[in-house]
Order: C-alpha cells, then sequence, then structure tokens
C-alpha cells in the first residue's frame, strides 16, 4: 500500500527541512515524495534543491507560482496513478508524527479495496496554541463548522485516493482559502465518503507565526483576510450553482454574503475593498463555457 507526499513550498528553507525530516523519520516511509517549490527567488529555489537531494525518493520541481491550488496540483501530477496509490498534501510548516503513516495504512487495511479507493482519510493538525483543526462541514453561509458526518477534511493531515486525483484536480480559480472544502464538495458529488481519523495527527508549526500573506492590503483588512472572504464567495456560488444546483439557495447566499460582508467591511473602515474583493473571486469563471 503505497502513500506518497506532495510538499508545497515558498520561501521557507528552515521549515521545508524540518518537513522533510518527519516524513522520512515515520515508522513507515512515504513511497515518494514530491517538493513543488514556488519560491520566486533563485537563491531561495537553489538552497531548497540542496535540501531535497538529502532525501532520497524525493524529487524537486519548481512551482508555477500562481497560487496554492496550482502548486499541489503541480506536485500531484508528478506522481502518476500507477506510481502510488494515496496522496498525502503536506504544507512546508507540517511535520507528521512518526505513526501518522502507519495510522492511515492500518486504518485501509480495515476496509475491502473498493472502500480503499472511495474513503478519504481526515485527522487532526495540532497548533502550538493548543487548538487544532478537524474534519467538519461548511455552513450554509460557507463557514467551517463541526459535524458528526464529516463533509470537510483537516487538509494538512488527510490522505486521498490517487484515482480521485485522476478525476478531479484543485480549482486553479481559488488563489488561497477554502480551496480543501471545495475540493471535498466534489467528492461528496462523486460518491466518497470522508472518515474521521483522530489518530492520525500532524503538528502545524506555522498555524500561528507569519505569513507573507498576513500584511496590510487595503483599508485595514490584510491580504489573507481578502483572499479567504473572496474564495468563501467563489466556492458558495459555485456550491448553488454547479456542484448541488439549487436556485433558491443560490439566490438567498448572495444576498446573505452582500448584506453581511457590506457591514463587516464598513465596521472594519474597509468599504473600498469591495472591488478587489470581487476581482479576485473570479465568479465571472463559473459562468463561462467549459469552466471548472
Amino acid at each position: 500500500m503505497r502513500i506518497s507526499a506532495c510538499i508545497t513550498t515558498r520561501n521557507r528553507p528552515q521549515d521545508l527541512e524540518n518537513c522533510l525530516r518527519s516524513l522520512w523519520n515515520s515508522d513507515v516511509k512515504p513511497h515518494s515524495v514530491v517538493v513543488s517549490d514556488d519560491s520566486p527567488d533563485i537563491e531561495v529555489q537553489q538552497q531548497n534543491y540542496r535540501i531535497v537531494e538529502q532525501y532520497p525518493q524525493t524529487i524537486y520541481i519548481t512551482g508555477p507560482r500562481i497560487g496554492v491550488c496550482a502548486n499541489r496540483n503541480n506536485a500531484v501530477n508528478a506522481i502518476s496513478a500507477s506510481e502510488t496509490d494515496f496522496v498525502a498534501f503536506i504544507d512546508d510548516d507540517i511535520y507528521v508524527d512518526s505513526d501518522f503513516l502507519a495510522g492511515a495504512i492500518a486504518r485501509y487495511q480495515q476496509m475491502s479495496s473498493e472502500q480503499q479507493n472511495n474513503t478519504i482519510l481526515s485527522g487532526v493538525s495540532r497548533c502550538s496554541d493548543g487548538g487544532q483543526m478537524v474534519s467538519g462541514k461548511l455552513s450554509f453561509r460557507g463557514y467551517f463548522c463541526a459535524s458528526d458526518i464529516p463533509e470537510t477534511v483537516a487538509i494538512h493531515a488527510s490522505i486521498f485516493p490517487r484515482q480521485f486525483l485522476e478525476q478531479e484536480q484543485w480549482d486553479e480559480n481559488i488563489f488561497f482559502g477554502y480551496e480543501d472544502a471545495e475540493l471535498c464538495l466534489r467528492a461528496l458529488k462523486r460518491g466518497y465518503k470522508i472518515l474521521h481519523c483522530p489518530e492520525l495527527q500532524v503538528f502545524h508549526a506555522g498555524a500561528n507565526g507569519k505569513s507573507s500573506l498576513m500584511v496590510s492590503d487595503i483599508g485595514k483588512l490584510t491580504n489573507y483576510e481578502i483572499s479567504i472572504e473572496a474564495a468563501r464567495l467563489y466556492v458558495g456560488i459555485k456550491r448553488y450553482k454547479n456542484l448541488f444546483p439549487n436556485a433558491l439557495k443560490l439566490a438567498v447566499f448572495c444576498f446573505v454574503y452582500v448584506v453581511h460582508m457590506t457591514a463587516y467591511l464598513w465596521k472594519r473602515g474597509s468599504l473600498q475593498a469591495w472591488p478587489e474583493i470581487i476581482r479576485r473571486s473570479q465568479v465571472q469563471r463559473l459562468w463561462q463555457p467549459f469552466g471548472v
């Protein structure tokens, strides 16, 4: 049973080295690892390449530098379906527990072949402040919330059947935010099931750290906040227009989103961010022929 890992990285060589060390120190080793490097600086790319060279069966490729979804597609497409059975998507600031891969294999070994090919495992992503990310679902308004029946995953601690990624890819219209929830919606539509596995644990070292997205952008909103709200708008419309069509829910979602977002931006003194949220959401692509 072969589990491969796709690591996306950008400008964090030390984190990448720690991430790779945790993977290759696992009780059960990954079948293969691909590092897709979105770092724009050639010196950082060279540093990352030297780090990857220390780990056999680890492939280094440069990323497209157009967002996390495109980078994840770049990584997974470097591993053909014939070369692995399952795939984990791990960011460079994630450290997997030593028994993470062994636990995933143990879970899959309890299933029939058909169940294995149609089940996504979702574990627990822990943070340094004691918080954690687990599977759940999207509320009507598109916010993550708890659920006894998982509809979303803790992406840093999840395992996907490789065959699913032949059928669906990460939506590259999303630059950042809710991209894992959107992919899960498509998995559910295809009949896949998400299984919560609390024994599968990773540590998110960068959860409370600084990111290039956490800088002020428009008004009092950070680049991160704008990207998140743009993604929530895109995923909400795609959810009720394309994935699970419902004209009434679509209309109500759009109305509620506009009202609440306008009030939120007004309170933050950032009404001028509205055009950028719309632009960054790329919702117009949902009406284009042959769109994602």
